[in-house]
C-alpha cells in the first residue's frame, strides 16, 4: 500500500505541470475567436489557421520527440516543454500578427509532444499491470483541470484585466514550475524505462481492434474538440 502511494507522486507532479503549462493555451481557445481583432489579425479565418497549427505540427513532430526521449532525460525533455510553453503563454499579450503568432503556436505544439510522452513515461515508470489504469486516470483527470482552469480563469480575467496581464500571470505561473521540474523530474533514464523503450518498439498497425479504437478516438476529437468547440466560441463572437 505505501509502495502504491509512493509511486503516485511522480504522476501527480508531471500531471500538475502539464496543468499549468496548459493555462495559456486553454484560455487563447477562449479569447481569440472572441478578440481577434486584438491579436493584429485580419480576418476570422486566421484564427482557425492559429488555433490548429499546435495540432497540425505534433502529427510529424511526435515521432521525432518520441526519438528525443530515447536519447535525452526525462527532465530534460519536460524542462524542454516546460520553458517553451512560458514562451508561448506570454506571447499570445504581447505578440501581433498572424505570422509571429503561428510561430507561436508551433512552439506550443512541440511543447505539448514533450509534455504529454512525459506524463506517459512517468506513468509507465511509475506503475505495473494493476496500477497503470488507476495512474492513466489520475494523470489525465489532474492536468485536465488546467483545461478547466485555462478557459474559466483566462476567459473571465480576459475581460476583467486584460489579455496581456493574464498571459503574463498564467506565464509566471509556469516559471514557478521550472524549481519542481529540477526536483522531482529525474534527470536520467531509468534501467527498466530504457529496457522497455528497447522491448517495445512501435508495430505496424495490423489489429482491427487498434485500428477502429484510433479512428474512434479521431472521429471524437474532431466532433468535440473540432467543430463543437469552435462553434460554441464562434457563437460568442456573433454580434
Amino acid at each position: 500500500m505505501n509502495a502504491k502511494a509512493i509511486s503516485k507522486g511522480p504522476v501527480i507532479i508531471i500531471a500538475i505541470i502539464t496543468a499549468i503549462s496548459v493555462f495559456g493555451n486553454e484560455m487563447l481557445l477562449i479569447v481569440m475567436p472572441i478578440y481577434w481583432d486584438f491579436f493584429g489579425l485580419t480576418a476570422l479565418w486566421q484564427v482557425g489557421i492559429i488555433l490548429s497549427m499546435n495540432r497540425i505540427i505534433r502529427l510529424p513532430i511526435n515521432s521525432i520527440v518520441g526519438w528525443c526521449y530515447q536519447k535525452i532525460s526525462k527532465r530534460t525533455g519536460v524542462l524542454i516543454a516546460v520553458i517553451l510553453a512560458i514562451l508561448s503563454t506570454y506571447s499570445y499579450g504581447m505578440l501581433k500578427g498572424f505570422w509571429l503568432l503561428l510561430f507561436m503556436r508551433i512552439l506550443w505544439g512541440i511543447s505539448w509532444s514533450f509534455l504529454r510522452l512525459g506524463g506517459y513515461l512517468t506513468v509507465l515508470t511509475s506503475s505495473d499491470n494493476q496500477t497503470r489504469g488507476q495512474l492513466i486516470g489520475l494523470y489525465n483527470g489532474l492536468w485536465g483541470l488546467g483545461t478547466l482552469f485555462g478557459m474559466l480563469i483566462g476567459g473571465l480575467f480576459a475581460d476583467l484585466i486584460g489579455i496581456k496581464w493574464i498571459t503574463t500571470l498564467f506565464a509566471i505561473l509556469g516559471i514557478l514550475t521550472l524549481p519542481f521540474v529540477f526536483r522531482f523530474v529525474p534527470n536520467s533514464l531509468s534501467e527498466e524505462e530504457t529496457n522497455r523503450s528497447a522491448d517495445k518498439k512501435l508495430a505496424p498497425l495490423t489489429n482491427k481492434a487498434q485500428i477502429k479504437i484510433l479512428i474512434n478516438g479521431l472521429l471524437v476529437a474532431l466532433v468535440v474538440y473540432g467543430i463543437f468547440f469552435q462553434l460554441l466560441a464562434s457563437s460568442w463572437n456573433i454580434k
